[in-house]
């Protein structure tokens, strides 16, 4: 990087930062450091290595640090985690080994028994169920609120409680239903806690939690930020004092992602802006396709709030585009849904979301389908709904798929 003061974008800052080629006998790209473990020039070095990766003592200014043990630190990990801060607009960040590693690594160093933790919903089905199940147990209180909540709902909400966070996911998996992040912000703060909002549906090409008071963002990098579906991964961003306090628990829990892991995600943030634009062109195509089918009775997609002026408010105060993710009613419910899935030659059909390739679930079934039938049909999970993450394949080549497979509904 250059020596010169003014700061990057986070697109060129994607492609160089935390990499000196001389550093590495001049290797363009970051080499992939895949070992366990790091040797020590002196018994003294090692012994700093350890106080300040431990947390018995605190780094000097100006001190620079070299490597213990790929399960609390590596190269790889250094790089990746430098360009996401970037992105995010964060102090620092930390690299998980997989989206629930990153989320649940938050909860354990954040929630406490007693400790009342507010969430929106809908959630994805793995939060909201280690929320229901396991913290729970451990004697932590659980509530919910929708998106048309207020700071009074949420206040009423609280009580007297120990607000120790507010959980916010937006877009939410699968309706796209979006929360007001600055509200929320404004709640916990008021009470103590923290904001942390999953920004893994619109990406930090499209939104930036941090900008709008949350104090830490996390991410299920296995979608947009891997980008290609062969990774799995997870990221927090934040404030350096809270990084520093996850990293540690981090350590302890053995969440951190493999070398390998954080390489590949190196190299998809190099593209990350490439390719969720392209995406999310296709997905304002699409929906505005869906929308006029009439065997498709309704379509969730942040492009298509003209006549919601609460959601539009939202969209506009937070959003920078509407990204990528898209969820539709076919009429008739489950038997003509997966009329519809079964019939797809272009889009696959499986979980997951954010790749290169454009891929439809029935979330009904598939990823809520641990959820109370009622549960479902009151955060909009139907029996007709289909979630359909859009990729950069040839958008008249989707749409095409999309009118065939409508056909045999």
């Amino acid at each position: 990087m250059s020596d010169d003061p003014r700061p990057v974008s986070p697109d060129t800052a994607s492609v160089s930062l935390g990499h000196e080629a001389d550093d590495h006998l001049g290797s363009l790209k970051p080499p992939i450091y895949e070992t366990s473990t790091f040797v020590f020039k002196t018994a003294e070095e090692g012994k700093r290595f350890f106080e300040v990766a431990l947390g018995l003592d605190e780094a000097r200014e100006g001190e620079e640090f070299g490597y213990i043990y790929s399960r609390l630190d590596n190269p790889n990990l250094r790089v990746a985690e430098a360009r996401l801060a970037v992105w995010e607009g964060a102090d620092d960040a930390l690299v998980f080994n997989s989206g629930m590693a990153a989320i649940n690594t938050v909860f354990l160093t954040y929630l406490r028994p007693g400790d009342l933790i507010l969430y929106s919903i809908p959630a994805y089905g793995g939060t909201a169920k280690i929320l229901e199940s396991l913290f729970t147990e451990l004697g932590v209180t659980t509530r919910t609120f929708r998106s048309d909540a207020d700071e009074r709902d949420l206040g009423e909400l609280i009580g007297d409680a120990p607000l120790a966070m507010v959980y916010v996911e937006t877009p939410a998996n699968p309706t796209n239903e979006i929360f007001d992040i600055a509200l929320a912000g404004r709640v916990a703060h008021a009470h103590g806690a923290r904001l942390v909002v999953d920004n893994t549906f619109l990406s930090p090409v499209w939104q930036r939690p941090l900008d709008h008071d949350a104090d830490l963002v996390v991410h299920s990098a296995t979608k947009y930020l891997g980008g290609h579906s062969d990774i799995t991964a997870g990221a927090v961003c934040g404030g350096a004092e809270d990084i520093d306090e996850l990293r540690h628990l981090r350590y302890r829990l053995g969440t951190t992602a493999s070398p390998a892991t954080a390489w590949m995600l190196t190299r998809s943030l190099e593209t990350l802006r490439i390719r969720v634009e392209k995406q999310t062109e296709n997905a304002i195509r699409i929906a505005a396709f869906l929308n006029d089918h009439s065997k498709v009775s309704s379509v969730n997609h942040l492009s298509l709030l003209e006549t919601d002026e609460h959601r539009k408010r939202i969209y506009e105060s937070q959003c920078l585009g509407p990204g990528a993710m898209i969820s539709f009613e076919v009429v008739g419910g489950e038997e003509e849904a997966f009329r519809f899935l079964n019939a797809m030659k272009v889009v696959h059909l499986a979980v997951s979301l954010g790749g290169t390739e454009s891929l439809a679930s029935h979330p009904w079934t598939m990823s809520q389908a641990t959820m109370a039938p009622e549960t479902k049909r009151l955060i909009g999970v139907t029996p007709g709904l289909i979630r359909f993450s859009v990729g950069v394949e040839d958008s008249e080549d989707l749409i095409h798929d999309l009118e065939q497979a409508l056909s045999h509904v």
